[in-house]
């Protein structure tokens, strides 16, 4: 409907059937002047042979401005529905991930003495020459080795101690020692070397020594013993 609407108010339409009509009604009032001499039949017959030409010529104007206005149409319906799809597809909703528990740190051992206090009362001991109280910051294990014999290369043995870093939030720290070397020989440095501590009945206890260098640390504990 719109199309044939379209077509009404086209100006091609309009100029061309004003001009058909004005051909029509002129060439009729010609047929009927009375300077044209015609018989009875051709008064009756040429007017209407007019007529259908003209509406001949009128049904093919009309014709061909609806197809031009018809073709106009259709590309532009045809982007419309492309531009504007009627079915649209939903994506499928996947299932929410399952959250995975945390597990929580354990809360590091607040214990007393602290593991501090335990370093403190070793080095103490070191300096003081208190053998058995040295001895007695040894885990269990470690404390067995004091009625072994030595290994054939011999014991170091701790002769000074002072504290280096220690804490009471961490089951390491580090002491300074200065040791005498199998042969009896001692240079007077301190060396560092780090403690490490585990929990035995209720209380720390030194469970491994370790000689520390500048790329890292090596575990000596059998080899290193208080005097």
């Amino acid at each position: 409907m719109q199309v044939i609407v379209e077509s009404l108010g086209d100006p091609i339409w309009q100029i061309g059937v004003g001009s058909i009509a004005l051909v029509a009604l002129v060439l009729i009032v010609v047929l009927r002047s009375p300077d044209v001499r015609l018989t009875p039949w051709q008064h009756w017959f040429l007017p209407r042979i007019i007529g259908l030409v003209c509406l001949s010529l009128f049904l093919v104007l009309s014709a061909g401005v609806v197809l031009s206005h018809g073709a106009d149409a259709t590309p532009a319906s045809m982007h419309a529905t492309r531009s504007h799809p009627s079915v649209t597809s939903t994506p499928p909703e996947l299932p929410s991930p399952t959250p995975v528990p945390t597990p929580s740190p354990k809360p590091f051992p607040q214990l007393s003495p602290t593991l501090a206090q335990v370093l403190t009362t070793f080095c103490n001991a070191i300096d003081q020459h208190d053998l058995n109280g040295a001895w007695g910051q040894y885990a269990t294990r470690l404390q067995k080795e004091r009625t072994e014999s030595p290994p054939p290369h011999g014991w170091f043995k701790i002769v000074e101690c002072s504290i280096g870093e220690v804490s009471d939030t961490s089951a390491t720290g580090l002491l300074q020692l200065q040791t005498i070397e199998p042969g009896g020989y001692a240079d007077g440095v301190e060396r560092p070397f780090q403690f490490t501590l585990d929990v035995e009945d209720g209380a720390w206890k030194i469970s491994q020594i370790a000689r520390c260098f500048s790329d890292g640390c090596l575990d000596v504990t059998p080899t290193i013993v208080p005097w």
